[in-house]
């Protein structure tokens, strides 16, 4: 309590420290010893201090910088881009990122990245602000990794290689890496990778995704089952050759933290690596020490080591699953059945991280407590065991590899298949949102209570206590009555998103998407940005929406539907509307097949339909054939008084129609989704002194190529008094209609 406290003190504010104190005042009350309670103020102060005097920053981070730097091991180069936290020399840390240049200069990159100090000259940026409350936030992870700045590198003019015992560590991992890639087969080089030196950039987005839905993610992050394999091995090993047993533990002592860093340096890792060398330290000194109080001095000693680390998912899982089960080890004892145990380990773990599996990615897999009873003996008998001989065969005799390659390829090949079978069955994810951090802690308190209550022996009903706080986060937004309507910051893009009350139906109005340029091979990324499944998605499941009963794709530009596909893969979706003829464009071709679960429709003017009080009018466009912009799909939705207009990149010309068409009907709008971004094609003066918006927003990306909004086109609405809002400056609008009034939250 006091590491915690007082770290998180040293990042924020000296505040906690009066908690501490009327903690202190609380256990002289209670008349407790003294001198312990003394010992933990004065460690607290001591931390607190230590850690104020590391993240003081006095770095001047004007002007441009020139001097050097060294990237850190976990850095990315993937196509033409670098991008990593790392150390200036005499310095801070910060976030890194150079744009490469030449196939030549990556393979070079790829060479000295990891041994040299790089001589580099860029400008120091402030980390960009999330598009949404649920996006993938940078300042804060810059933050929370001990850094406060992105420099953005311009050159890279030298490199120097450093000579040291990380840098020699950092190449046998480097080292490791190319020789799996060169002596594994392909289709098992990503799991080797993953579970030798915890190394996920061969893994793709479809096996993440698998891993994810079944709840088995953290069965490739090297923890306390893969730090037991190798100290095991190395154990038996050096006793077989007949060294003395503290012979063996003071070289494990040595070796396992070496193991770390060429594992990658994961707060996993080194929480598995300091319990294990607690409890070896313990025997050198013939102290006895319960396994408890090893966790809690590990937690202490990572949290003098690196005070960033508390703010890190990774370490707040891997401590808080192994409090748990160590916490339960009088009520395993218990059991008699191994596959019980192991049900149960499984049981306890996701129930205590089910709190913060929500907080930080909304969603949560039911699968995950039965799946993980057969997958976890899985690997910790067979696949992770299997992977470390086979290694050791490529090292020992190739040919000795490739035989036992030929057996094993084919039958990880049938485990692989059983697995995508699985994650196919549907309704396995459970997607209530992301909790506030008052509800977070409440699910946190009820799995404590269930825990107390549980041991005193366990009844069904108790888990009651659990299931009442969870299903009331699932059932919160089914009794919000108010009409939301939400314009994303998808950059240069449009998405758009309806919620009716009561969550009677979810609508979905275009995904974004990047126009894709013709790349040479070496600027090709394995993981290219995806705005469908990094902006879109988030934000829908934060909200706690799995399912969407209409996506509407206005017409097919790229940045209206490229972030079709992620979409359909991510979520059930009840129907698919389209522009009537664009179905015979490329990029709708190449989206059908992923629609194959949905309903199809193209409706055009005059098609409708009504949920509740509220209604939805297509009023454009008026004919099958498609020709581009004028012939997206015009949505207009009414609720009484609140009336917004959907118009995808509707030019003037077909304003023009609407108006001839519709005339008074389209007065008095209350929210106008600019046409086209706010081009200089779009938003003529006839229309708009029609519609009369109370409010325009312009859907356009932050110093985007075309210069939307236009100049004319923002005038044209100063002049007529229009408010506007961009989500290039304003990021994320939402809008909420509820008891005739209107609330209006923008990002930014």
């Amino acid at each position: 309590m006091a590491a915690v406290i007082a770290t998180h003190a040293a990042h924020e504010t000296p505040k906690f420290l009066v908690f501490m104190a009327l903690l202190f005042c609380w256990m002289l009350w209670k008349k407790e010893p003294f001198i312990y309670f003394s010992a933990v103020l004065l460690f607290a102060l001591v931390v607190y201090g230590f850690q104020d005097w590391r993240t003081k920053d006095p770095f001047d981070y004007s002007g441009t910088f020139s001097g050097n730097m060294k990237f850190h091991s976990d850095y990315t180069v993937d196509g033409d881009g670098l991008r990593g936290f790392a150390e200036i020399e005499n310095g801070p840390v910060v976030y890194a990122t150079y744009r490469i240049k030449t196939a030549e200069e990556k393979e070079a990159l790829e060479t000295l990245l990891y041994k040299s100090v790089l001589r580099v000259q860029g400008l120091f940026e402030a980390p960009p602000p999330p598009s949404h409350q649920f996006a993938f936030n940078m300042e804060s992870y810059v933050k929370r990794n001990g850094a406060s700045k992105i420099l953005a590198l311009e050159s890279i003019d030298g490199a120097k290689e450093e000579h040291n015992i990380f840098s020699k560590l950092d190449s046998q991992r480097e080292a490791i890496k190319r020789h799996i890639r060169k002596t594994f087969p392909e289709s098992l080089v990503a799991e080797a990778e993953a579970l030798l030196i915890g190394e996920r950039e061969k893994m793709s987005l479809e096996e993440q995704r698998t891993y994810q839905i079944l709840g088995i993610t953290h069965l490739f992050a090297i923890s306390g089952l893969h730090v037991g394999i190798v100290a095991g091995f190395l154990y038996m090993l050096l006793l077989r050759i007949r060294l003395r047993k503290e012979s063996v533990m003071l070289f494990l002592l040595f070796a396992l933290p070496m193991y770390a860093v060429v594992a990658g340096g994961a707060p996993s890792v080194w929480r598995s690596v300091g319990m294990v060398s607690a409890i070896l330290l313990c025997r050198l000194l013939g102290l006895k020490m319960p396994v408890a109080n090893v966790l809690l001095i590990s937690f202490i000693c990572f949290l003098l080591w690196d005070p960033y680390s508390l703010y890190m998912i990774g370490f707040q899982l891997s401590y808080g699953a192994t409090f748990a089960i160590i916490y339960s080890f009088s009520f395993l004892a218990q059991q008699t059945s191994l596959l019980k145990t192991g049900f149960l380990i499984t049981c306890i773990s996701q129930l205590t991280l089910y709190p913060l599996l929500l907080f930080h990615f909304y969603e949560l897999s039911l699968s995950a407590f039965l799946v993980n009873s057969v997958f976890v003996p899985l690997y910790t008998l067979g696949i992770l065991p299997a992977n470390f001989l086979l290694f050791g065969a490529t090292l020992v005799f190739q040919p000795l590899a490739d035989g036992a390659f030929a057996v094993y390829e084919p039958l990880r090949g049938f485990i692989g298949s059983g697995m995508d079978w699985l994650a196919a069955l549907p309704y396995q994810m459970w997607t209530p949102g992301k909790p506030s951090a008052g509800v977070a802690v409440l699910l946190m308190v009820s799995v404590f209570v269930f825990y107390s209550m549980a041991e005193r022996g366990f009844k069904w009903r108790q888990l009651l206590i659990v299931l009442v706080p969870a299903m009331g986060l699932s059932f919160a937004p089914y009794m919000d009555s108010g009409l939301r309507v939400t314009f994303l910051d998808v950059g240069q893009g449009d998405s758009a998103l309806v919620e009716l009350p009561h969550r009677k139906a979810v609508y979905l109005i275009d995904s974004g998407g990047l126009l894709r340029f013709e790349q040479k091979a070496f600027q090709e990324r394995s993981r290219p940005y995806e705005v469908g499944r990094q902006v879109v998605a988030p934000y829908l499941k934060g909200r706690g929406i799995s399912r969407i009963d209409a996506f509407v794709l206005s017409h097919a530009d790229a940045d209206h539907a490229e972030g079709a596909e992620e979409i359909f893969q991510l979520f059930r979706i009840d129907e698919l509307h389209l522009s009537p003829g664009s179905e015979s464009t490329a990029l709708i071709k190449a989206l059908l097949p992923f629609a194959k679960e949905s309903e199809v429709r193209f409706p055009g003017r005059g098609s409708s339909w009504q949920e509740g009080n509220v209604r939805f009018t297509y009023i454009a466009p008026a004919d099958a054939v498609y020709e581009g912009n004028n012939d997206s799909l015009v949505l207009l939705m009414e609720s009484g008084k609140f009336r917004v207009l959907f118009t995808g990149d509707l030019e003037a010309s077909g304003e023009k129609e609407l108006v001839e068409k519709y005339g008074a009907a389209l007065n008095n709008i209350t929210v106008l989704k600019v046409g086209h971004h706010g081009s200089k094609t779009s938003s003529s003066e006839l229309f708009l002194s029609t519609v009369m918006p109370v409010l325009s927003v312009f859907s356009s990306g932050r110093d985007n190529r075309y210069g939307h909004p236009s100049t004319e086109v923002v005038e044209r609405f100063e002049n007529l008094q229009l408010r506007t809002l961009n989500t290039a400056e304003s990021g994320t609008v939402e809008l909420t209609a509820k008891k005739g009034k209107i609330e209006l939250k923008t990002m930014r």
